[in-house]
């Protein structure tokens, strides 16, 4: 600092010795010297002015940093966690903020010893009842939460570190006893290496179906899907399907994050599959044929499975309706025997009759012909249980009118 003081202290003398260039007098001396120290006075002023905010605000930042104080104008040590970044990543710890003034440095420190490998710490702003910040952590399609409150207290670390080292450890679900001829194949974490990426090849392609089995659409296209891998077969096509579900497996190496299902990821023998956009039947029918070279007859025949899923939409709701319908008047029959019995509503019956439906339809293998016809014959058999059953309760309050005569 003394020596660039020294070095503008020489430039300024010397500019001002060539504007005002004159022979040199003994009279000029004195007033050269009070111009030059005046000039000296401005610049050590400025200097130590300068110096003097630098040491204070560097001063405030470190006592803010050292003790968890972070103001607004400091940039918080982490990248900031956006919908795009949730989406396509894995592997994830989110601190989880009300405000970027809260940003607890220390803690996050030893959050981020405690994350296992591989794990990418993020930061959110996020207005919340909740006091104090919290972590959230994502692996696969689950997540969990940490106050990070908890992490101050020494007798709790070592059961979150645990918790942490057994939340991100991948899980893979036992498939073996679900596949048969009558289905596409399932795949899972701990085999998806072997059974996708290896054996797809430019010539053999793999559609791969990211599914869950609470999806409502995974469901309303699942016999859709059995039609169409069967006719591929038909054909002797060779692109194949298979399906990987997301709620019981984590991402395996080489397959794109996705957390919107159903997706469909095509691979061809490269390292990392292609994640299809498509995923409504009518535009993955568009895109199968597209990539497959599909002939006329096949684009028809598939186009007509897609008008056949909304028949399976109707039949599926005209089903939920008579089984919930079958529950309610089993309730008011139990009702008539236990007063305390509390009954539910129209809306709850019929969501309930509706997921119990999705889980034992989602464990079923027939295609979507199969499924139609299956439907009808499950509709008439509830309708004439409904039927019964009315039937019951009627009598029993006609019987029980008469008594009480």
């Amino acid at each position: 600092m003394y020596r660039l003081f020294c070095n503008d202290l020489n430039k300024i003398r010397n500019l001002n010795l060539y504007r005002n260039f004159r022979p040199f007098r003994a009279s000029n001396h004195s007033h050269f010297h009070t111009s030059v120290a005046n000039v000296a006075d401005k610049i050590a002023y400025r200097v130590l002015k300068f110096g003097l905010a630098s040491s204070v605000v560097g001063g405030l930042g470190y006592f803010g940093y050292s003790n968890d104080l972070f103001p607004l104008l400091f940039k918080i040590p982490l990248e900031q966690a956006d919908e795009d970044s949730f989406d396509s990543m894995d592997n994830l710890a989110v601190v989880i903020l009300n405000s970027k003034k809260d940003y607890p440095r220390k803690t996050v420190e030893l959050l981020r010893s405690m994350l296992p490998e591989g794990v990418n710490l993020y930061y959110s702003v996020k207005k919340s009842n909740q006091e104090g910040a919290m972590v959230m952590v994502c692996k696969g399609m689950r997540k969990k939460y940490f106050p990070l409150a908890n992490l101050s207290n020494d007798s709790a670390l070592d059961e979150i570190k645990n918790e942490l080292e057994v939340f991100f450890k991948p899980i893979s679900q036992e498939v073996y006893i679900l596949n048969n001829e009558r289905v596409p194949e399932y795949v899972s974490y701990k085999d998806f290496q072997s059974r996708v990426v290896d054996l797809a090849t430019q010539d053999n392609p793999i559609i791969l179906q990211m599914f869950e089995d609470s999806c409502f659409l995974c469901f309303l296209i699942r016999p859709f899907i059995n039609s169409i891998n069967k006719h591929l077969i038909s054909i002797e096509h060779p692109i194949r399907i298979k399906r990987l579900n997301v709620e019981l497996n984590d991402f395996p190496k080489g397959c794109p994050v996705t957390r919107a299902t159903p997706t469909f990821i095509f691979f061809n023998g490269q390292r990392n599959g292609v994640k299809w956009e498509e995923f409504k039947p009518q535009d993955f029918v568009r895109k199968l044929s597209e990539v497959g070279n599909l002939s006329e007859n096949s684009k028809a025949y598939l186009t007509e499975l897609c008008e056949k899923i909304s028949e399976r939409f109707a039949l599926f709701g005209k089903l939920a309706h008579w089984l919930s319908e079958s529950q309610r008047l089993q309730d008011l029959m139990l009702k008539r025997y236990s007063p305390e019995y509390e009954l539910a509503s129209d809306e709850d019956m019929y969501s309930r009759s509706i997921n119990i439906l999705m889980d034992i339809d989602m464990k079923k293998s027939d295609n979507l012909e199969e499924n139609l016809v299956n439907l009808k014959n499950e509709i008439e058999s509830a309708e004439k249980d409904c039927i019964a059953i009315a039937e019951m309760l009627a009598q029993e309050i006609l019987e029980s009118e008469e008594s009480s005569e």
